[in-house]
């Protein structure tokens, strides 16, 4: 594991990368349309990140991070995204939950109760919730997490039935990947999108949502929950699949099937395949022999993508499929990504 670098010098990256990312916070992004669109607190962009920092919290216990999410969840009012129904919308209560021990006051889970309850009390098929694959990462951790605060199961029950409905609707057979959402499942009429060399669409990014949703998902669920194994046969056979295409600089392309229409390294997610392949083999779950070379050179190409004032860079933008990216691209949640990489990371070689 020497390749991977010190524990002392995956923190520091890993702190430089915070720190750079809290103190410039993306404020808008623009359309495909040309439209400008400002992003709120409780957004998706700004929830991964500060979720994510949370992580680096628990992982490290170091208060900087700690210091962080507080202040972004007072500013919040621990409030989830406005929209009912909507996983983009409950990202950010996964930080709440994270540090809600700190706090112990229950008007900090009533704003998550809430919104996860007309859920709940209103049951509806994973795949009308959950039909976009980035929505397993937003969401599901957020309800096993409430369970773990309340004790109250009816959220990670709610969730698994809704997950592997979702999964069901988004895994192809074919390949063992996960669809972005139903504009790129084969109808049988040639109606679905494809890629310019005519192969199917699999957006790295969106499969690497799926494949860092089970590491937090076990997390917060308890070690005897009959379901557990289900999650790690869902994480190691998209595991095997993923790790077919990694590049020979470490890097996964924004698309599996056609590498080549968009040839830019991306890191957000590089990182979240790196995060979840350091998870593991550290928790005996894949083969070191297999996943460690990858897990080594996905995060040598991390390190080239920090630009010198910890700017975390070659993000790819919002989207719902593959495009190109630049150096120059950063967005809050591509640091995240990295920040859970590095924990992951630093796990590893600890």
């Amino acid at each position: 594991m020497a390749a991977l670098g010190s524990k002392e010098t995956i923190l520091t990256a890993m702190k430089r990368v915070y720190r750079y990312q809290a103190q410039n916070q993306t404020r808008s992004v623009v359309r495909r349309s040309g439209k400008t669109r400002f992003i709120k607190d409780t957004d998706w962009e700004r929830g991964v990140f500060w979720s994510c920092v949370s992580a680096a919290w628990l992982a490290t216990d170091d208060n900087e991070y700690l210091d962080g999410v507080m202040n972004y969840t007072l500013h919040t009012g621990f409030r989830p995204g406005p929209n009912d129904r909507f996983a983009d919308d409950h990202i950010c209560c996964q930080a709440y939950l994270d540090v809600y021990p700190l706090i112990d006051q229950i008007e900090a889970l009533e704003p998550t109760i809430k919104a996860l309850d007309l859920m709940v009390e209103s049951p509806q098929a994973g795949r009308k919730d959950w039909w976009w694959c980035d929505s397993l990462f937003m969401a599901p951790p957020a309800f096993a997490a409430l369970t773990q605060r309340t004790g109250d199961p009816k959220y990670l029950d709610y969730m698994n039935t809704a997950f592997w409905d979702s999964v069901e609707h988004l895994l192809d057979p074919e390949t063992g990947l996960f669809y972005r959402d139903y504009r790129y499942i084969p109808d049988g009429n040639g109606g679905e999108l494809r890629e310019a060399n005519g192969n199917k669409v699999f957006w790295s990014r969106g499969i690497g949502w799926v494949l860092a949703a089970v590491p937090r998902l076990l997390a917060r669920m308890p070690a005897d929950y009959p379901h557990r194994e289900k999650y790690l046969a869902l994480f190691t056979s998209l595991a095997a699949e993923v790790i077919k295409y990694q590049q020979a600089d470490g890097f996964w392309r924004t698309s599996l099937l056609d590498p080549d229409n968009f040839p830019a390294p991306e890191s957000s997610a590089t990182a979240l395949f790196c995060y979840g392949f350091a998870w593991g083999i550290k928790h005996g779950h894949l083969d070191a022999e297999t996943y460690l070379p990858v897990v080594e050179t996905s995060w040598a190409a991390l390190q080239t993508c920090i630009h010198d004032n910890g700017m975390m860079g070659w993000v790819q933008l919002p989207a719902f499929n593959p495009r190109d990216v630049a150096f120059e691209h950063n967005i809050d949640y591509g640091a995240g990504a990295f920040l859970l990489a590095a924990t992951a990371v630093a796990d590893l070689v600890s």
